[in-house]
């Protein structure tokens, strides 16, 4: 089932996704670039010798997007490594669900849909796939149904959990304003209010105050 997430959603189901990727002994850095591109929807992920360009799709019911150009390119896809997708459990909206695919795996899914609308002559519509798969959704989502070949899918709990589960994050869609703490400095209260709202680590957080007379 689908719904249109809300901002403050998107952004707390995204920041679960990278701190995830933390978990696992990832280095994350947002590599969203241009007016409107949410920080961290595309990333930057190092490990050892490994470094990758992710993008992070987040939806609610499953199903993703990515525009085919003219030359056969996707945009935002073609430059990316690995997509991840992230869907919080609309059954329990302290969890979401997160998969990591490669690249190609997405590219084909996309590809198949492409060849279903060519075949239609409906090729001006927009490519929607499900890595889950929809049966009974006709022609519209071919190339869905690629959850099996995910490099890995893990449930993340956004309450704090037992030893050996994901690390707690503020509890999703409910995620209470910071206060101020009288035993920290004003400036590091500040960035722990920061670091509430938009899901980054306090100690990832710098303050330029410039004063203007």
């Amino acid at each position: 089932m689908e719904r249109k997430l809300t901002h403050d959603e998107v952004r707390e189901v995204r920041m679960a996704a990278v701190r995830l990727l933390e978990q696992k002994g990832y280095k994350v850095m947002s590599a969203s670039a241009g007016s409107g591109v949410p920080k961290f929807s595309r990333i930057k992920i190092e490990k050892g010798p490994e470094k990758l360009i992710c993008v992070i799709k987040v939806t609610s019911g499953g199903r993703i997007f990515f525009t085919r150009e003219t030359d056969g390119s996707y945009k935002v896809l073609s430059d990316a490594d690995r997509v991840i997708h992230a869907r919080p459990d609309l059954s329990d909206p302290a969890k979401v669900h997160v998969s990591m695919f490669d690249r190609s795996t997405v590219l084909e899914a996309f590809e198949a849909n492409h060849e279903a609308k060519v075949a239609h002559k409906r090729e001006h519509l927009p490519s929607w796939v499900n890595p889950e798969p929809e049966p009974e959704a006709g022609w519209r989502l071919i190339g869905s149904g690629f959850q099996q070949d995910a490099l890995w899918s893990e449930v993340v709990s956004t309450t704090s959990g037992e030893p050996g589960e994901a690390a707690a994050v503020s509890p999703l869609f409910a995620t209470a304003p910071t206060k101020p703490d009288p035993k920290l400095a004003f400036m590091e209260n500040i960035k722990a209010m920061i670091s509430d709202h938009m899901g980054v680590r306090p100690e990832l957080i710098e303050i330029d105050v410039r004063i203007r007379v």
